[in-house]
């Protein structure tokens, strides 16, 4: 999987699946003694994470992802991953795979710390999978049939399953560069699944006002990341998608997480608190790389306009809630 590079800026890469040497070219070889490009400095590099805010960042195509990749967000995300299994009553996926009809070759797109990789990795022992990030934030120690790469990594294998979660602001068009291609990079067959929240929030009573904290936050970060050329709003259009580029047997279920420990039934309740405390953790990685760079705002500026969003959160007079969207659909057998 590689972002094709040029002169173009970074904002405006062009996500692709695999990419192919010129077999027609021949290839000259180095005559030095030491390769800057060899393993170990390439590691170094993509390891030497950029500093900001406080925070660290991927190095590797800088910029290109502006949340950050340090042991608090990476911390964060591990409870994410728990709390959406634990909506999900404990799956992992919802595409019709089973122990006795595994998958047998996955691809995690934006893997982050590798977690879902890992957990399918043990849940199917016969399958292949492989995880990709822009940082190498996942583990040494995985199942023997669990494989993390840089971005850039060269697939020209086609997939079983082809999986994304709670990529919001990653791509500039999901459409083509993520669901498109997943098509064009699955067996016959084959199943993509989708796991994505949108950066919007809830309300089936009217409690929830335009003037809430967290609501409006949430408005900023969809104009934001307009700004810096990326979809903050991915989840109810993936389903059209889908179906435009040629999936079948399309598949939508929506949960809702509310904002904070609202709700009377106590598993909800209970999903609700863990759901706060995330937001609580998360959002000045959300807000400081994007309202800097896209906003000119000062890294104050940013805190003390989370003051209001943060204690909003508390609020339980207003039942609030987030939807994740799981939209799972299958490759034709014919195409």
């Amino acid at each position: 999987m590689s972002f094709c590079s040029g002169d173009r800026p970074l904002d405006n890469f062009e996500f692709t699946f695999e990419s192919y040497l010129d077999d027609s070219a021949r290839i000259e070889p180095d005559s030095s003694e030491h390769d800057v490009y060899d393993s170990r400095s390439l590691s170094d590099s993509i390891a030497r994470y950029q500093e900001e805010f406080g925070r660290t960042y991927h190095s590797y195509r800088a910029g290109s992802y502006h949340f950050p990749n340090d042991a608090t967000e990476n911390e964060r995300m591990d409870e994410q991953y728990e709390i959406l299994k634990m909506v999900m009553d404990g799956r992992l996926h919802l595409a019709p795979f089973s122990r006795t009809q595994p998958p047998r070759k996955i691809l995690d797109i934006a893997t982050g710390t590798g977690t879902w990789a890992i957990d399918m990795g043990d849940l199917y022992p016969t399958s292949q999978i492989i995880g990709t990030d822009l940082s190498p934030i996942q583990p040494s120690f995985v199942p023997p049939n669990v494989r993390f790469f840089v971005e850039d990594s060269d697939y020209p294998a086609q997939f079983d399953f082809i999986h994304t979660r709670v990529t919001i602001s990653c791509w500039s068009n999901m459409k083509e560069q993520i669901i498109q291609r997943a098509f064009d990079h699955l067996t016959p067959g084959g199943w993509l699944e989708c796991q994505e929240i949108p950066a919007d929030a809830g309300c089936d009573d009217g409690t929830l006002t335009d003037d809430h904290g967290f609501l409006r936050w949430a408005r900023d970060f969809r104009a934001v990341s307009q700004l810096a050329g990326r979809q903050g709003d991915i989840g109810p259009q993936i389903k059209d998608w889908m179906r435009e580029v040629g999936f079948v047997d399309i598949h939508e279920t929506v949960f809702k997480l509310p904002l904070n420990g609202w709700p009377r039934d106590a598993h909800l309740k209970h999903l609700g608190m863990l759901w706060q405390r995330n937001l609580l953790e998360g959002l000045s990685g959300f807000s400081l790389g994007m309202f800097h760079r896209f906003l000119g705002k000062s890294v104050e500026e940013i805190e003390l306009s989370l003051v209001d969003v943060r204690k909003s959160l508390f609020d339980r007079n207003v039942h609030a809630y987030q939807k994740l969207y799981v939209v799972w659909g299958r490759k034709p057998e014919t195409a």
